[in-house]
This record gives structure tokens, C-alpha cells and sequence, in this order.
């Protein structure tokens, strides 16, 4: 019997950190600026303040499953949420861009505590007929925070000064600790299994690399030769996962459960395939409809909150229908708004693309809760922590992916010159190329979805529903 208490604290504490820190990520890029000046730091420094955070964030997801697994999720948790609310308050206190670099490492490896967990303790705590509705509201608070992010980060930056977005950040994390410590009584625990520091190590290195090597393939050839070492990284760590006794990742989990491996690569591609849309048509509508900040910040809003409203009912209609059907249906409306997308031209009007980030937003809405649904149910229950932990890095690889498809087209088609309203007929072949090689991805990810239908109805599946 699962005590309400408790799943009500865990849907709260949950929640609360699935919305603090997508929000404190998407505000602080708002700040940079503002943090730039008062430091004097130079463009390198201002791209590591988001960069390391993420590398942190994506290293160290695999290895806290792990440990979760074997040691206590709820500990994990708790203490994850500690450490990012003490280091988020300290961060307020920077003297230097050096010590808010290090500070903001630190907030992502605590991040990484909390992040690859969180589902996890949902999957425990709340009840099979209840998960789509409660993983609809964690996946909603996600959205909520990233919308709020660039809007509120703006507004206290300027009326209160950048510091401030990280005294006010602590708040919600400190209620969430507090939900977390009232209610989540489990202490770390010992196993009789040995954790793999060896492949911990190779896939720590090998994740830093990937992302710092793609989200700076600007650099030139550093970023190209951080992001080749991170892929034979990971080809080697794979390789030792093999053969280790306690591996950190059981392969054995994606050959013998292959709703499983279907639902995880179809994570990966749906944000490969759809993360970039939003930075193509943040400079598409400043370069080549010369809007306003203002104004594109009123565009782009639209497609996180139509995915905030609707994730906590499409995660409730998963808990009473089929969830594949539910994310196959999403998979696809994410790729009619990615070929809409790839439609848009100089003169195509406003109506159309507010369509379109509604089309985007309903199809989120629809893939992520079931989606996460299928991937938690389709492991056993001691490999929890290890599904919620596969689920957020196939999510930042994905995006860092998408980062870099549209980096290759911007190197090809525009090399050094700058995104303006001189270089729009340019820009328009990047994003053109950039957008239909994201659809092609996104035809992929309907492939797969379909395939996991097909085994549900016609095949031997794992998940009950």
C-alpha cells in the first residue's frame, strides 16, 4: 500500500525542483550580460557559465543512478537538492567570474544528484493507475519554469539585479528539501553489488566531452576534437560495460526489453529532432522579421506553454489508455511542427507560426509523460534510478545533438559572418537545411514509435499497458 502522505510530498518536492531548475537555467542566460559587466568577462567565460553547468548536470546522471540504485534514491535526492540550494544561494555571492564558474559546476553536479532520481521516486511513490498523471505535472513544472525563466530572469535583473534571481531561486528549493527531508525518511543503504568507478570515470570524461565539445564547435577544431574524443569515449565505455561484473549501464536492459530501448531512443531523437527549433526562430525572427527581443520572446512563448497546460492531461489520459499510442501520436505532431518549420520563409506571416509552436507544444505534451511512463515501467523496480538517469541524458545528448546538426549548417552556409538582417538570405539556407535534417530525424523517431505499437498489439511487450 503506497501512503498518500507520502506520494503527495514526493509529487511536491518533485515538481518543485522540476521547475526551479529549468527555470534557473533559462533565466540566468537572460543575465549573462548584466554578469558580464559587472565581472568583465570575456564571451569564452560567459559561454562556460551555461556550458559546465550542463556538462555537470549530463557527466554525473549516469553514475547518481547507479548509486541511487544501490544505495537509496530518497537520500540521493534529498541531498541532491540540499547541495543546489546551498550553491545556488552562494552563487549570489560571487566576487569573480572564476568562483561563479566553479559555483555553477557545483549547482550542476548537485543538479545531476536530483535530476537522476527524481523520476525514479515518482515511479516508487505513486500508484501504476496514477504515474501519467503525476509525471504530467513534473514534465508541466519543467515547462512552467522554462517559459517563466527568460520573462522573470529579465525582470529582476533589471529592476533588482542579477543576484538576486539566485537569492529568490533558493526559496523554492529549500521548500522542496524541506518536503523532501519531512516525508522521506530512507537513509543511504549498503549492497552487496560493487559500483564501477572504472566506467564511471570513462563516461563522466567521455559526456563532458560531448557536450562541451558541441555546444563549442564554434571554436573550431578544439570543439571538433572534444566532441570526436567524447564518441570514442563513449564507444570505449560501451565496450567495458560489457564485460564488467557490476556494470554501470546493464546493456542486457536494452536487448532483452526493447520497449525499453525503443522508448530511450526515441527520447533521444525527439529532443535531437526539436531543441533547435526554438534557437533557429529566435534568430530567423530577429534577422529576418527584425523584431524586437520583446517580441520574439511573446513567439516563443507560446509552444511551452501550450505544452505546460496540456502535460498534466496527457499524462492522465496515459494512466487509462495506451501510452505508445499516446506517445507515437505525439512523436508525430512534434514532426508536422518540425516540417512546418521546415516550411517557413521570409514572408511567411505570424498566424502560421504560432500555429506552428502550438503544433509543437500539443506534441510534446503528448510524448512526454507517456513516453516516461513506457521507460520507468519497462525496467524492474531495483533499476529505477538507472531509467530515471538514462531519461535526462538522452535528453541533453539529444539536445547538445541538435546544437550541433544546425553548427554544421551554420559553418557551411555563413562561416564567420554574423546573424543580421544583411546575412538573411544566407541564414534562411541554414535554417532550411538545419530544419529538414531535424524532420528527417523526427520521421525516424515515428518509425520507432510505430514499431513499439506494432510488438504491443502483435508481439510480447513489457509494460502492462
Amino acid at each position: 500500500m503506497i501512503d498518500d502522505s507520502k506520494k503527495r510530498a514526493v509529487i511536491i518536492a518533485v515538481s518543485v525542483t522540476q521547475f526551479t531548475m529549468p527555470f534557473m537555467f533559462s533565466a540566468v542566460g537572460v543575465a549573462l550580460p548584466a554578469i558580464g559587466r559587472e565581472f568583465g568577462a570575456s564571451g569564452l567565460d560567459l559561454s562556460l557559465v551555461e556550458s559546465i553547468y550542463i556538462g555537470g548536470v549530463a557527466a554525473l546522471l549516469l553514475p547518481f543512478g547507479r548509486y541511487s540504485d544501490m544505495h537509496g534514491r530518497q537520500p540521493v535526492f534529498r541531498l541532491g537538492v540540499l547541495l543546489y540550494a546551498i550553491f545556488t544561494l552562494l552563487i549570489g555571492f560571487s566576487q569573480d567570474i572564476d568562483t561563479f564558474i566553479f559555483l555553477r559546476l557545483a549547482q550542476g553536479i548537485s543538479g545531476a544528484l536530483a535530476i537522476a532520481t527524481n523520476m525514479a521516486l515518482l515511479t516508487d511513490s505513486v500508484p501504476p493507475k496514477e504515474r501519467g498523471r503525476a509525471m504530467g505535472l513534473a514534465v508541466a513544472a519543467v515547462y512552467i519554469g522554462l517559459s517563466v525563466g527568460p520573462y522573470l530572469g529579465g525582470l529582476v535583473t533589471t529592476h533588482m539585479g542579477w543576484r538576486w534571481l539566485f537569492f529568490l531561486g533558493t526559496i523554492p528549493l529549500g521548500v522542496s528539501y524541506i518536503v523532501a527531508f519531512l516525508n522521506l525518511k530512507e537513509k543511504f543503504c549498503t549492497s552487496d553489488e560493487k559500483f564501477d568507478y572504472s566506467g564511471s570515470f570513462v563516461v563522466i570524461l567521455s559526456v563532458a566531452a560531448l557536450v562541451f565539445g558541441g555546444t563549442n564547435l564554434s571554436a573550431g577544431w578544439p570543439g571538433v576534437a572534444l566532441l570526436l574524443s567524447g564518441l570514442v569515449g563513449f564507444a570505449l565505455f560501451i565496450f567495458m560495460q560489457g564485460r564488467a561484473e557490476f556494470p554501470l549501464v546493464e546493456l542486457t536492459l536494452f536487448k532483452e526489453r526493447k520497449d525499453f530501448s525503443d522508448a530511450a531512443l526515441v527520447q533521444y531523437i525527439s529532443y535531437a529532432g526539436t531543441f533547435g527549433i526554438v534557437f533557429l526562430f529566435s534568430l530567423y525572427l530577429q534577422s529576418v522579421k527584425a523584431m524586437t527581443p520583446h517580441e520574439v520572446g511573446t513567439v516563443l512563448v507560446v509552444q511551452p506553454i501550450v505544452q505546460a497546460v496540456l502535460s498534466p492531461l496527457c499524462g492522465r489520459l496515459a494512466d487509462s489508455f495506451y501510452p505508445r499510442i499516446i506517445a507515437m501520436s505525439g512523436m508525430i505532431v512534434c514532426t508536422a511542427g518540425s516540417i512546418m518549420g521546415a516550411c517557413v520563409g521570409p514572408e511567411t506571416s505570424l498566424a502560421y507560426l504560432y500555429a506552428m509552436f502550438v503544433v509543437l507544444g500539443i506534441g510534446f505534451a503528448l510524448f512526454s509523460a507517456p513516453n516516461m511512463i513506457i521507460l520507468m515501467s519497462s525496467v524492474p523496480p531495483s533499476r529505477f534510478g538507472f531509467a530515471s538517469a538514462i531519461t535526462g541524458a538522452l535528453r541533453t545528448i539529444g539536445m547538445v545533438t541538435s546544437m550541433v546538426i544546425i553548427a554544421i549548417f551554420l559553418s557551411m552556409f555563413m562561416g564567420d559572418m554574423i546573424v543580421s538582417q544583411e546575412s538573411a538570405v544566407p541564414y534562411m539556407r541554414v535554417m532550411h537545411s538545419s530544419l529538414v535534417t531535424l524532420s528527417i530525424l523526427c520521421v525516424i523517431g515515428v518509425l520507432i514509435s510505430m514499431r513499439s505499437v506494432y510488438r504491443r498489439f502483435y508481439g510480447k511487450s513489457e509494460v502492462a499497458k
